[in-house]
This record gives C-alpha cells, sequence and structure tokens, in this order.
C-alpha cells in the first residue's frame, strides 16, 4: 500500500513538472510561475509525508532550482538593459 502512495507522489510531480514545463514552451508566462511554485509545494508536500526518498528528493531540488534560476525573469514585463 505504502508503494502505491509513493507511485502516485511521483506521477502527480511529473505531471505537475510536465505541466509547467508546457506552460513554457507555449509561453504562458503566468502559468509557468504558478506551475513551478505547485510543483515546489508538492515536492515539500511528499517530502514531509515521507513518499520520496532521499535521492528522488535530492535529485528534483536540484532540477527545480535550476528552473527558478532559469525563470527568474519569465514574465510578462519588459526587462530593458538601459
Amino acid at each position: 500500500m505504502f508503494g502505491s502512495k509513493q507511485r502516485k507522489a511521483r506521477k502527480a510531480l511529473d505531471e505537475a513538472w510536465r505541466k509547467m514545463e508546457m506552460s513554457c514552451e507555449n509561453n504562458y508566462k503566468d502559468m509557468a510561475q504558478d506551475d513551478l511554485r505547485d510543483f515546489e509545494a508538492l515536492l515539500e508536500q511528499y517530502q514531509s509525508e515521507g513518499l520520496l526518498s532521499p535521492e528522488e528528493y535530492e535529485s528534483r531540488s536540484y532540477r527545480l532550482a535550476d528552473k527558478k534560476i532559469e525563470l527568474k525573469n519569465y514574465d510578462h514585463k519588459q526587462h530593458i538593459g538601459w
């Protein structure tokens, strides 16, 4: 039964990540930022519930950190460098 919850947690995380990636690909900037926050909240929730192994949590956390850097200025505001 516990393994089933772990599989569901992994599947939910994968779906949340894909949703965020699709928002980025379709240039839905606000939605991509929201999806990123949703993924982070889900990741932390599953970690606190013990549904992720330490290795899986660390791997997903690194991906999340990289994506946060990538999306740091990903919004509808114009960023003029002068």
